[in-house]
């Protein structure tokens, strides 16, 4: 009988040390990027159990809210709304948010609640992704979403690095990424003329005639 209070003891702290690790589980991410980088871990409860940054701006922002155990619409809205971000958006920089999430399911799950709730602005984009790419993009000091618009340019712009990316803001990077796209389109036939015109224009106005020499 003596045993039976240090049996249920023992049983009492087994709970509570598997409850314990299962609220401080990660179980999803979610990846906010405009010029601050940001992600949020969020456990199976859907709260937000921790914060980190990936570059300076991200640092500063998360240091001026408390957004830790929030549920985590709650945690979004509350960064949609703070001043830094609100100027970004004021200035029509583009803010990426990206859902990891343990299965498709989830990740689904999570992109709609997100979806139905943000501004209806053209610039804020929503994705998903997988845990892979977010090791992968950790790996090399990004956070997922910017990691995710590199991977984009460098389809278009093979030549770019991590280092080129870093201190851009996600319009910089989306620019380039047009920019880059655009560079491939070969101009139609009557632009092909046209540019030629021009260039035959322009020699004759410097008095050079190929042609002839």
């Amino acid at each position: 009988m003596k045993a039976l209070p240090i049996i249920a003891c023992f049983i009492f702290l087994l709970f509570s040390f598997s409850g314990y690790g299962l609220y401080f589980t990660k179980t999803s991410i979610i990846s906010i990027d405009i010029n601050p980088s940001i992600e949020l871990n969020i456990n199976r409860f859907d709260r937000v159990i921790s914060i980190n940054s990936y570059n300076d701006d991200g640092f500063q922002l998360i240091n001026t809210i408390d957004i830790q155990f929030m549920n985590y619409m709650n945690a979004l809205n509350e960064i949609l709304n703070t001043e830094s971000i609100a100027m970004y958006l004021n200035q029509n920089e583009t803010l990426s948010i990206s859902i990891i999430g343990r299965n498709e399911q989830e990740s689904k799950k999570i992109l709609a609640n997100i979806e139905a709730c943000i501004p209806n602005q053209q610039n804020i984009c929503c994705y998903m992704g997988n845990f892979d790419d977010v090791k992968e993009a950790h790996s090399v000091g990004l956070s997922f979403g910017k990691y995710r618009a590199f991977l984009e340019l460098q389809k278009v712009n093979p030549d770019i690095t991590i280092d080129d990316v870093k201190g851009l803001t996600m319009r910089q990077v989306r620019d380039l990424i047009n920019n880059s796209k655009n560079a491939e389109i070969p101009p139609t036939s009557n632009e092909n003329i046209e540019n030629n015109g021009n260039k035959h224009r322009h020699r004759y106005r410097h008095g050079t005639n190929e042609s002839s020499k």
